[in-house]
């Protein structure tokens, strides 16, 4: 079964819990986020409406951040979540220019390193039964975990 998260622009108040929570969750140091909130705005015929965007890794079904990895770092676990082992991580950004969402990162490992971070899915949170930290932060209901 793949879990996924979804995201409802509706609902979306533009408070960015959802990017501190997964800030705190991952003790990022400035500069890095694994999700991005940005905001557009549109205009129609009742005015401006300002409309939500919540970016970060889709852990895609056939990713393409796997298949240019020439180290094979990027790995897709059976329930569709798409992870990183840092250590064998080069930190040559092929993962980056491969991905249509720029969703990889660039941060300094426990080793001092640079290799390539992302959304998680917060797997260790999910495999502890828990949800992902930005859909419990998220006060309006905007983001929802799925199981396709």
């Amino acid at each position: 079964m793949r879990k996924e998260l979804r995201f409802d622009g509706e609902r979306c108040m533009g408070c960015c819990a959802c990017e501190i929570a997964c800030k705190m969750e991952y003790q990022l140091p400035g500069g890095i986020r694994f999700l991005i909130m940005r905001q557009t705005e549109k205009t129609g015929r009742t005015g401006q409406k300002l409309h939500f965007h919540f970016d970060r890794c889709r852990h895609c079904q056939d990713p393409a951040c796997i298949k240019v990895c020439q180290t094979k770092a990027i790995f897709k676990r059976e329930d569709g979540i798409v992870l990183v082992r840092e250590d064998h991580c080069t930190g040559c950004r092929l993962c980056y220019y491969a991905c249509p969402f720029q969703a990889p990162r660039f941060g300094e490992s426990e080793s001092g390193k640079v290799v390539m971070q992302k959304c998680s899915l917060c797997a260790a949170r999910l495999d502890q039964g828990l949800e992902p930290s930005c859909l419990l932060a998220c006060p309006a209901g905007a983001i929802r975990l799925v199981t396709s």
